[in-house]
This record gives C-alpha cells, sequence and structure tokens, in this order.
C-alpha cells in the first residue's frame, strides 16, 4: 500500500514536473535540431508506466501455493533547459523515480543526465536544420541494470548524438508540418562495474557495452494540438555480459498528442508500443524463470507537462498578439533573406573580377604564344 501511494503520488507529480530528459524543442523520445533562444527557460516533467501481472508458465500445474504477482515499471523524469545562445542550450535532468524489483524497490532519486546541445544551423532555404549532442548520465541511483526498460549500467556513461530537422513552412517552423531524424552512440562504460549482485554472488561486467541509438519524429500541428508519431529503438554494438537484463535490440512506435494549454504550458501524452520481438538473450537472472514477463515493456504510457518560464508570458495571447508575432517572425525572415541576397551579390561580383582576370591572362597569353610563333 504504502509503494502504491508513492507511485500515484510520482504520477501527479509527473504530469506537473516532469518529462523525459530529452531537452529543448523536444518530442517524447526524439530532438529537434533547433535550440531554445537565449535566455529562454522551461521545465519539462514526464511520467510512464507499465503494469502486467505475471502468470506461471513451468511445466505441469502451477506450484501449490503460487501468487501471480504484479510488477510494475515507473519512472518520473524532471528536466531543466536553458537557452545559452542561439546556437546552444544546457539540460540538466535528474530522473526523480526508477522502480528497480529489488530489496529496496525503487531508486528515489535516480540518475541525473546531462545534455549540451549545438544547433539551430539552418541550410536548404532555412526549411533544415542540424545539431550534435553530447549526453552524460550519471548513475547516482542506488540500483541498477532493472528489468523491463533500456539498459542502466551505473557507471558514467556518455554519448554523441546527431540530429536533423525539416519544416514545412520555414517562416513558421512550429506552426507547420516538421519531421525530425536523430541517430547517436551511447557507450555504457561499465568494465569491472558491479552488474548483478545477490546475498551471496557478485558479478561484474568484463566489458563496455555500446549501442547505436535512433528516432524519427513526425508532428502535424493545429491550433491547439500537435499530432505526433514517433518510432525509436536501439541495436547494441558492443552486447553487455549476459547477466544484463536489457542487452537485446528494441524497437517502438509512440502515436502521441501536445495539448497546447496557454502559451507558456503544454501536456503530452502518448504510448509506447513495441515492435521488435520478445526474444531473452541474458542468462542466469531469477526474476524471469518460470514468469511470463516480457523481455522489454510490451506498451508503456507516457504523461508530461511542459512550462515555459522565461520569458515570463502569464496569460495566453490574443489573436492580434499572435498575428503580431507571426508578422514579425516573417519580417525577421525576409532580413535574413535579403541579408543572404546582398552577401551572394558580393560573392558574385568578386566572381566577375576574377572571371574578367581570367579573360585578360588567357588573352595575354595568347599573345605571347603568337610571338612566339613568329620568332620560331
Amino acid at each position: 500500500m504504502k509503494k502504491i501511494s508513492l507511485v500515484l503520488v510520482l504520477i501527479l507529480f509527473g504530469t506537473v514536473f516532469s518529462q523525459p530528459p530529452n531537452g529543448s524543442k523536444s518530442l517524447i523520445h526524439t530532438q529537434s535540431a533547433r535550440t531554445f533562444e537565449s535566455g529562454r527557460l522551461e521545465v519539462h516533467g514526464a511520467m510512464n508506466f507499465f503494469t502486467k501481472a505475471t502468470d506461471f508458465i513451468g511445466s505441469g500445474e502451477t506450484p501449490e501455493g503460487f501468487n501471480a504477482v504484479n510488477y510494475w515499471l515507473v519512472a518520473s523524469d524532471l528536466a531543466i533547459t536553458y537557452g545559452i545562445h542561439d546556437n546552444f542550450d544546457f539540460t540538466i535532468a535528474p530522473r526523480l523515480y526508477q522502480d528497480t524489483h529489488a530489496s529496496n524497490e525503487y531508486n528515489l532519486p535516480g540518475d541525473v543526465f546531462i545534455t549540451l546541445k549545438a544547433g539551430s544551423f539552418a541550410f536548404a532555404s532555412r526549411k533544415m536544420y542540424g545539431a550534435v549532442m553530447t549526453t552524460i548520465r550519471l548513475g547516482t541511483g542506488e540500483e541498477h541494470n532493472y528489468p523491463f526498460t533500456e539498459y542502466a549500467s551505473g557507471a558514467t556513461e556518455y554519448a554523441f548524438t546527431g540530429a536533423l530537422s525539416y519544416f514545412n513552412d520555414p517562416y513558421l517552423p512550429d506552426r507547420s508540418f516538421n519531421a525530425h531524424l536523430n541517430v547517436g552512440w551511447w557507450n555504457h562504460n561499465e568494465a569491472s562495474q558491479e552488474i548483478y549482485k545477490t546475498a551471496n554472488i557478485v558479478r561484474k561486467a568484463t566489458k563496455n557495452s555500446s549501442e547505436l541509438q535512433y528516432a524519427l519524429g513526425l508532428v502535424y500541428p493545429t491550433d491547439m494540438f500537435d499530432y505526433r508519431l514517433e518510432l525509436f529503438g536501439t541495436s547494441f554494438l558492443e552486447q553487455p555480459d549476459e547477466f544484463v537484463y536489457s542487452r537485446e535490440d528494441y524497437m517502438y512506435i509512440t502515436p502521441s498528442i501536445r495539448y497546447k494549454a496557454l502559451s507558456w504550458v503544454s501536456m503530452d501524452f502518448g504510448i509506447d508500443i513495441r515492435i521488435s520481438s520478445d526474444e531473452d538473450e541474458s542468462a542466469g537472472i531469477p526474476i524471469r524463470e518460470d514468469l511470463d514477463l516480457p523481455n522489454y515493456s510490451t506498451w508503456k504510457v507516457q504523461m508530461g507537462l511542459n512550462v515555459k518560464l522565461l520569458p515570463f508570458t502569464a496569460v495566453r495571447k490574443t489573436q492580434a498578439e499572435v498575428e503580431r508575432d507571426q508578422f514579425n517572425e516573417r519580417v525577421k525572415f525576409f532580413q535574413k533573406i535579403v541579408e543572404d541576397r546582398q552577401r551572394s551579390e558580393e560573392v558574385q561580383e568578386q566572381l566577375d573580377l576574377l572571371k574578367e582576370e581570367r579573360q585578360d591572362a588567357e588573352k595575354e597569353l595568347e599573345e605571347l604564344k603568337q610571338i612566339m610563333e613568329e620568332e620560331g
């Protein structure tokens, strides 16, 4: 009962103060290549959960005295993102809660994620943006290597990720169809780390495992709602030891919706649906013996809230204010086009000058050639 009460509190907290540790201008699992402008501060919060009542799957009849057990997977995150510069932002994301299925039942708090992002590099007439990110995961939680979810080694893990974004309308990118692609490399950095331990057994990692992470997100925005679809997963480049719960590749699809309640508040709701197989490649991990438990969660509900703190906007903007802001954005965009065109004209003038100099040089060479032929 105590655990259920704590979970309910964290659900409420998660929907008020958390979102996955993804950072600026992100979907649930996919990063946009755009960054926060300088001085912008947002708090993202999220909570996700999965649960399953287990059944006995051993040969013969169910053992006498066997009781079904409810297994929970619950996590709650808080992410704070600040725009350092128009092309750089910084995110710190502590995991507030993580169900571990160990003797301590949960990590409170869990690990801490730190991300530095360089992005908003526009090209292709400002319809495309690029970004690069580096992320560090500090193993501050008490327990790691828990089942049904992504692998956490407890060591200081790190990643490098590239992001590419497309916006159909360069004038108003957040109000037009947009698509985002992420590809990254994650190193769990766990060699010699204690990964699995019981009262009688302690096993340390024999190597550093690493994986390729990928995500694709599509967004169709409207005035009040954003309709979103994501595909994400991992593929191990160096698989962890066999006593790791989550040593298999996985892939999920996530339909979700974002409700833009106010100019400074939005809410997310979605569900992860696993589309990869449930093959188990782990060994010597007793939590799944004789129980019909999945290797990774077959589904996972995602809920979150996003709060913009700076620059402060206390009330919903009127239609006139929205139109004014949109007009200002268009003016800035056209100013950018004019500046780019002016630079292009300067470059063209330099090219024309070089062309004239080349023609003069060719003419002089031709005259020298004729003189040499006459003297010969």
